[in-house]
């Protein structure tokens, strides 16, 4: 279902965006989105205007039987079986589908993680990696709403360090159960889950998944009182020699790090569109506040600061839906060059792209961030209160760079995955001729001539910084987080940068009308990027020559970072302008 434009293969291995140049015509952006795609979506926005929002305060009120009852309506118009095979119930969609009704469901983030939670982390792993038997029990049942479903891998001590689990699975004298014991927390759904993915080790050391249903002895605790998404159940789940059937182990025995991390890698390729919803609807309630404020006698969008917030905010999403749909559809022609029923398939090729999974959710999730605090300045006073939408969003923001893998965990996977696969690359000679290479001229007729020369530059900068850095610190630099962080934000830059510009080039080709704004955006974003990398970039340098006295690193990585800028400003109050006289997010 995924209408790209493209006719290039798609490497089913990800990573390749530092070596390779992204073609507009090649790169999917939502302007391609087909007429099905977004039926989809109305289907699914209509269903949280008309049944979700009227309620939100009684499911803020933990009515856990209202939230299964509004599952239950999802499920009647297929939002709960998009990615399920159609042999078990399900639809079997593409992901740029499944994300832009996620785009839909985020409205309510609350909802949102309930839903989320089921049809993905909850029902997913038994997709991938169950067997014939376990998928015709459970998903058409999972797809129909009858059972809902959880994910439980996080334990009070293993957050971010997953395989330290404690939880022990036993098997019984008679060989026919395993006994789990032990405690997990944050789940998602819960209090109210029927059936739960379990991760538990087989003799002290074999990690492994199970299915687990909850009258197989699983308690719930108490719904915890959280910064946000108060209308979401996360409770912690009590395991007293749960006895569970060895046909539920999910999997193979003690390779259920391979179910946890390929199903965290579903949730990150996702989550950009969502969190994108989020920043959309950030600006949406601040230009229209905005417009109707009024101080020093006129409306407060008028004054240059409140333009620099409504611009900054319409600029992030901008960017980050044409990063998470470049990235959902690069997903989508690697699948689909192949057969997406063919489940070790798909997940060998989302692995293949978990660095930019990783990418998206950092900058997906920060942007939010960032939009929701900027919007809540915009109310004022106002913002700091609960009867303003603003204060509710910025609460349930906050998670959105702790789940899926923190942010920090996230910035240390996109470097280290680069080394993996492509070792022959970030090397010292690897470095060596990044610094030397000088990036073909393009033609000034183009609008953005500058901003993709300086991406080209970019990309040598990334291999120049990681090179030197893997030559200088050899099997220590893991250790190295900070300097690993630095070079990690020049490389999402490189993404996030380029991603803008292909989008804004699509447009122009395409004959789109607001071409001249995405232009604007895609201009502004650079000039703030270069700015962003220079002081990354200084700082591994800086580390770099404390450590080996090169000083040729510092002329290089000089010459990659120049950019000429443009009149940021004036651009600003363009997009802004366009912004306020469409009165909500212009694209």
């Amino acid at each position: 279902m995924a209408q790209t434009t493209a006719q290039t293969p798609v490497s089913g291995s990800g990573g390749q965006f530092l070596t390779s140049t992204a073609a507009p015509l090649e790169v999917f952006v939502r302007e391609d989105l087909s007429d099905e795609q977004r039926l989809f979506g109305q289907t699914a926005s209509e269903f949280m205007h008309k049944e979700v929002l009227p309620v939100v305060e009684k499911l803020y009120q933990h009515d856990w039987a209202l939230t299964r009852e509004l599952l239950k309506k999802a499920s009647e118009l297929d939002l709960l079986r998009l990615e399920i095979p159609p042999a078990y119930g399900g639809l079997g969609l593409d992901l740029i589908s499944a994300s832009y009704v996620g785009e839909q469901i985020a409205i309510n983030p609350s909802f949102g993680g309930s839903l989320g939670a089921h049809t993905s982390i909850g029902t997913l792993p038994l997709v991938y990696f169950g067997t014939e038997e376990q998928k015709a029990r459970y998903l058409p049942r999972l797809a129909s709403g009858e059972l809902i479903g959880a994910y439980a891998l996080t334990e009070p001590s293993s957050g971010s360090d997953a395989l330290a689990a404690r939880t022990t699975a036993t098997l019984t004298a008679d060989g026919r159960h395993y006994e789990l014991t032990g405690t997990k927390m944050w789940i998602t759904n819960g209090g109210f889950a029927d059936l739960f993915t379990i991760f538990a080790k087989v003799g002290g050391d074999k990690f492994t998944a199970f299915l687990v249903e909850r009258s197989m002895g699983v308690v719930s605790g108490r719904d915890e009182i959280k910064l946000g998404l108060d209308g979401s159940s996360t409770t912690a789940l009590m395991l007293d020699n749960v006895k569970v059937p060895v046909e539920n182990v999910l999997g193979t025995i003690g390779q259920g790090h391979k179910v946890a991390f390929n199903v965290l890698n579903f949730g990150r390729v996702k989550l950009g569109a969502r969190n994108m919803s989020g920043v959309r609807m950030a600006l949406n309630h601040a230009v229209k506040y905005a417009k109707e404020r009024r101080q020093f006698g006129k409306a407060i969008c008028e004054f240059g600061l409140i333009k620099q917030k409504l611009a900054g905010m319409a600029v992030r999403g901008f960017v980050g839906d044409a990063m998470s749909y470049r990235t959902l559809g690069d997903v989508d022609r690697a699948i689909d060059a192949g057969d997406r029923a063919d489940g070790p398939l798909v997940l060998k090729t989302i692995e293949g792209f978990s660095v930019e999974c990783s990418i998206n959710k950092v900058w997906t999730s920060e942007a939010l961030a960032w939009a929701v605090d900027e919007g809540l300045q915009v109310f004022g006073g106002n913002g700091y209160s609960r009867e303003f939408p603003l204060e509710r969003m910025y609460r349930d923001a906050r998670i959105t760079r702790i789940y899926e893998g923190t942010n920090e965990i996230n910035r240390m996977l996109v470097p280290s995955r680069l080394l993996k696969s492509q070792p022959q690359l970030f090397n010292a000679e690897g470095a060596r001729a990044a610094l030397a290479v000088q990036p073909p001229a393009l033609s000034p007729k183009s609008p953005l001539s500058g901003e993709r020369e300086f991406v080209a530059r970019l990309k040598q900068l990334s291999i120049a910084l990681l090179g030197s850095a893997s030559a200088a610190y050899g099997d220590t630099l893991k250790d190295e987080q900070e300097v690993l962080a630095q070079i990690a934000d020049v490389i999402i830059e490189a993404y996030a940068v380029e991603s803008a510009i292909a989008r804004a080039e699509k447009m122009a080709a395409s004959g789109d009308g607001r071409a001249s704004l995405a232009t604007d955006i895609a201009a502004v974003y650079t000039n703030d990027a270069s700015d962003r990398v220079a002081a990354a970039a200084r700082q591994v340098v800086a580390a770099l020559e404390a450590r080996t006295a090169d000083s040729a690193l510092a002329a290089g990585v000089q010459r990659l970072i120049s950019y000429a800028g443009i009149d940021a400003i004036a651009a600003r109050r363009r997009i802004a302008d366009a912004v306020i006289d469409a009165g909500r997010y212009p694209l």
